[in-house]
């Protein structure tokens, strides 16, 4: 039995670098190239909504720092006694 779990686990191991390589293929038809445009254009608007979102996000914490500095008080310049 030991012997044979042993021989699966061997065969899916070596089977697992298949699908790697199957996605670096060039597409072999036109239906094939399309999908493959859509899905990288998918995959380039999700990188630019990412990046957008922390843009916004720091965006928004510089105007929240502005907002703080400018509610605060000036500093008051200390005064030198007299002698």
């Amino acid at each position: 039995m030991r012997a044979h779990s042993l021989l699966i686990l061997s065969v899916t191991l070596a089977a697992a670098p298949l699908p790697a390589l199957a996605q670096n293929q060039v597409p072999s038809n036109r239906a094939e190239r399309t999908v493959e445009g859509i899905n990288r254009s998918i995959e380039t608007r999700g990188e630019l909504r990412g990046i957008q979102q922390q843009n916004r996000f720091e965006t928004n914490q510089l105007q929240g720092q502005i907002q703080r500095q400018q509610s605060l008080p000036p500093p008051v310049a200390p005064i030198a006694p007299l002698r």
